[in-house]
């Protein structure tokens, strides 16, 4: 009986000492990295507390982000807080966010944008040299547009249409990230305050805000309608001007236009029907088009799935926009023709972030192509004097991977001249003419645009929404294209195409136009 027991005893210290074994060999070995990566690492934290980090420029080469250590604690210092969300932060105690995450081991040193001379630097054992960003966002732009924004819930997003590169990307509120570094203890009180603070403002709303984009989504529709062949631009229904009063019924469920004065109705064709933004119109269309299309469109322009901004190892990600339900990573099938109909002016299950309708208007602009939006220009070599200015020796440069095609360059120049009409046609000009950048001091220059006022539920003001690019000439090159939402703030026309035509209009003007 002993002796079994012996045995037994043997046997259970022996698998003991197996799985302590299988246990070690795991986390020093196969989970090594992992683990020292972690950012609750204690050895990581000390090494962070006082490391130095590579310094942040926009695209003039004005600092936005830098380091110091002082009495052995790396302090990390952001020059403008409209920069917060897109730059983020390097906390000790919270971590990184953002661009401070997506290109943290740059910045940090772990890592050299040529592989062949991060194999040098492990040979020779050198010391993590951190590297420098340069970013495609221009300040100028980017504080403009936080100043149009004001103290309202919102963002604006412009790119370079030809290009994909971001001249701006602001979100409002925002947050002192300066005060999430350094002291342990005080940056976990000035969390506790942001935190706090009302209309979440860590928030990225360019990126992770998602909304009915009302009828900007039209500007979709109908490029997706004209591709497929399902319209042309003289396409009229013929029992739209009567539905306008009494409403269209769809299998039995009717829906209604919004407040056309003081236009009449009449038998529109679709630039006059994108000038008054008609409803029943754009339903007409999307059953035209039809459900399989429309969602085969729908993935074309990006929705249905996340998408990344700059390279896939450096992205910044973008939360997924959905015309339907989102099922299993994708959107649903639509559940009937009344939800079709409804999705295409931009109401029933869409939604979209303000990237994501940027993205659209910069394909219209593009002529069919939509550009890969990137945010970091290049990486450098640490400047040894931040506040003097950016290194002159570029490690790598970063661009649009090249942009896919969407829609004909025939379907983009069509979809053009009706977005200019929106904006300067006779209609247009009541309900989206305050976005025409010819207001604001920039004359011989067309602008295309599109004001949207989505409906939220009973007691909710509508989300103001516009998009649109300039210079929008036929055959011309446009600089910047534009999305803007002002969360609760009613009518597009009312504030957001405003802000929308300043923008461009200020861009143009530092451009030289």
């Amino acid at each position: 009986m002993i002796a079994t027991n012996v045995r037994r005893l043997a046997l259970y210290l022996l698998l003991s000492f197996a799985l302590v074994s299988a246990g070690l060999a795991y986390w020093q070995v196969v989970d090594a990295q992992a683990l020292a990566s972690r950012p609750d690492n204690p050895q990581l934290v000390a090494a962070r507390r006082s490391a130095p980090r590579g310094s942040i420029f926009d695209a003039r080469g004005k600092l936005l982000a830098s380091t110091e250590v002082v009495n052995g604690v790396a302090q990390r210092t952001y020059a403008d807080s409209a920069f917060s969300h897109v730059i983020g932060y390097a906390s000790l105690r919270f971590g990184t966010t953002a661009l401070e995450r997506a290109w943290d081991d740059l910045l940090a040193g772990r890592a050299d944008p040529n592989p062949l001379r991060d194999i040098v630097s492990d040979i020779l054992d050198r010391p993590p040299a951190p590297k420098d960003l340069i970013l495609t966002v221009d300040q100028r732009l980017q504080d403009f547009a936080a100043q149009r924004l004001g103290n309202r819930v919102g963002a604006v997003v412009a790119l370079d249409p030809r290009t994909g590169a971001i001249l701006a990307m602001t979100s409002t509120p925002t947050f002192d990230a300066s005060a999430l570094t350094g002291d342990s203890a005080a940056s976990a009180r000035a969390m506790e305050r942001i935190t706090a603070a009302k209309d979440d403002p860590l928030v990225d709303r360019t990126r992770q805000g998602r909304y009915p984009p009302g009828s900007t989504m039209k500007v979709f529709t109908a490029a997706a309608a004209l591709d497929a062949g399902a319209i042309t631009p003289s396409t009229t229904f013929k029992g739209q001007p009567r539905q306008e009063t009494e409403g269209f019924v769809v299998e039995g469920f009717r829906i209604t236009e919004h407040d056309l004065s003081p236009v009449q109705p009449a038998l529109w064709q679709l630039s006059e029907a994108l000038q008054v933004s008609s409803n029943i119109y754009f339903a007409h269309v999307g059953l035209e088009l039809g459900a399989d299309a429309f969602l085969d469109y729908a993935h074309r322009f990006g929705f249905c799935v996340g998408r990344r901004i700059g390279p896939p190892d450096h992205a910044l990600t973008v939360d997924a926009s959905y015309v339907t339900d989102a099922a299993d990573g994708d959107c649903s099938q639509f559940s009937d023709r009344v939800e079709v109909a409804s999705a295409a002016f931009g109401q029933a299950q869409v939604i979209a972030t303000p990237v994501q309708m940027a993205l659209i208007a910069a394909t219209i602009a593009n002529d069919g192509t939509m550009p890969d939006p990137y945010v970091v220009a290049d990486a450098r070599t640490h400047a040894a004097d931040p506040a003097a200015g950016p290194s002159d020796e570029v490690l790598q440069r970063y661009a649009s991977g090249g942009g896919t095609r969407v829609v004909s360059s025939q379907t983009a120049a069509q979809v053009r001249k009706v977005m200019v009409d929106a904006v300067e046609g006779q209609l247009g000009r009541l309900y989206a003419g305050q976005g025409d950048v010819s207001l604001y001091g920039v004359g011989d220059v067309q602008t295309a645009g599109k004001t949207g006022t989505a409906q939220r539920g009973a007691g909710q003001a509508p989300h103001s929404w516009f998009i649109g690019f300039a210079p929008a000439e036929p055959g011309g090159a446009p600089k910047i294209a534009v999305a803007v939402i002002v969360e609760g703030g009613g009518s597009g026309a009312g504030l957001a195409a405003p802000i929308g035509g300043q923008v461009m209009a200020e861009w143009l003007r530092l451009e030289g136009k």
